[in-house]
This record gives C-alpha cells, sequence and structure tokens, in this order.
C-alpha cells in the first residue's frame, strides 16, 4: 500500500498556504489558556481513504458529519476529538465500486451508515501529536492511534480562532470485519481527516 498523499490531495493542499505548528503544545497566545471548544465547517472537512484494488492505488471520501473537538494548544493532553462520518455517503469516483463499498460484503451502509473514532488520549510527539481513540466501524470498535498536527491558513486570524487538524493513520480493515473481495481489495486502509474548526 502506497501511503503517500493522493496527487489530487497535493494540488489541493499547494493551493492553500499553511503555516504549521509542528508544536502544538508551544503555539498559544493568551486566548488559548484554557481548553476551547471548536466547531466544524462541514463543508471543508473530510476524511480521505486510500486503499489497494488489484495493482490500482484507489481513494474516496467520506464526508464528516460532526466532530465535538476541544483544543488545548498549552497542553495538547487536555485536547480531545469525536468525530462521526457519514459511510452512507462514501464517493469512490467510479459508482460501481462506490455501490460495491456501500454494500453488505464491505461496510453495509444501510445497517451502519456511520463510523466513530472518539479520542481517549492525547499524546505530544515530534512534529504534533498522537491521538489515541476508539473506532468503530460496522459496529466493531477497536483502538486505534493517529498522527495529528494542527495547522492554520496563512491568512487566518491569529487568534487561532480558525484551524485545522490533519489527522492520518492507518487500519485493518478485516479488524473490522469488512472482509468482502480479499483478492482484490488490500486490507491496510489508509485514513486521513482534514477537519477544519472554528472556535465556538
Amino acid at each position: 500500500m502506497d501511503v503517500s498523499l493522493s496527487s489530487d490531495y497535493l494540488l489541493r493542499m499547494r493551493g492553500l498556504t499553511y503555516l504549521i505548528l509542528l508544536c502544538v503544545f508551544c503555539f498559544a497566545g493568551p486566548v488559548l489558556a484554557e481548553p476551547v471548544p471548536y466547531e466544524l465547517d462541514l463543508k471543508k472537512s473530510e476524511v480521505v481513504f486510500s486503499y489497494a484494488l488489484g495493482s490500482q492505488d484507489t481513494k474516496g471520501v467520506f464526508p464528516i458529519a460532526s466532530a465535538d473537538t476541544v483544543v488545548d494548544l498549552t497542553n495538547v493532553r487536555r485536547s480531545t476529538l469525536d468525530v462521526k462520518v457519514a459511510t452512507k455517503f462514501v464517493r469512490a469516483g467510479d459508482p460501481f465500486v462506490t455501490l460495491a463499498i456501500r454494500g453488505p460484503e464491505l461496510l453495509a451502509t444501510g445497517k451502519h451508515p456511520y463510523a466513530r473514532f472518539v479520542s481517549t488520549s492525547v499524546i505530544p510527539s515530534a512534529n504534533g501529536a498522537k491521538i489515541v481513540g476508539d473506532l468503530t466501524l460496522k459496529g466493531v470498535t477497536r483502538p486505534v492511534t493517529l498522527d495529528a498536527v494542527f495547522q492554520r491558513r496563512a491568512d487566518a486570524p491569529k487568534d487561532n480562532s480558525e484551524l485545522i487538524l490533519m489527522v492520518s493513520g492507518s487500519v485493518s480493515r478485516s479488524d473490522f470485519g469488512v472482509v468482502g473481495f480479499p483478492d482484490l481489495v488490500g486490507d491496510e486502509i489508509v485514513l486521513r481527516f482534514m477537519v477544519h474548526l472554528l472556535r465556538k
């Protein structure tokens, strides 16, 4: 599985200039002296996933339905993340692949229309933070660890009222009972959350 960013994703990122907060627990003004709740910008937020389909590296997109996020840039351990993903609205480019992903052999979105990630701890790391939490997919809950970096557009307010949370990691689809088409679809699924946050 190629875990590199997709070309479309790179193009989108090149179109924006971001200030990456490499040390999120050190980047804060007096406005963020305590944990601060943020609301989700639904129009800009999404989860991009990639996987191997035969010999092709393929990607798709899940819309984010909701997010309950608290950010403390002075003490990242006090931050929390609760993201609900609308698997029933998955888009995979090819309409036949999209139908297969929604079908009973894969995500069974008729019975399980949403996935959810809830953090249990946030740990500072060299390039941002490690978010440990529980991922529920197709009715199965497993612990996962994701890498996170807070970002801010160069033209965004300097008071951190607008942030972008980039979360990435990978999971084994078979761990969640997503076992259909094993001869065609690789087991590793790479996830990249792009969550646009607005301070409440």
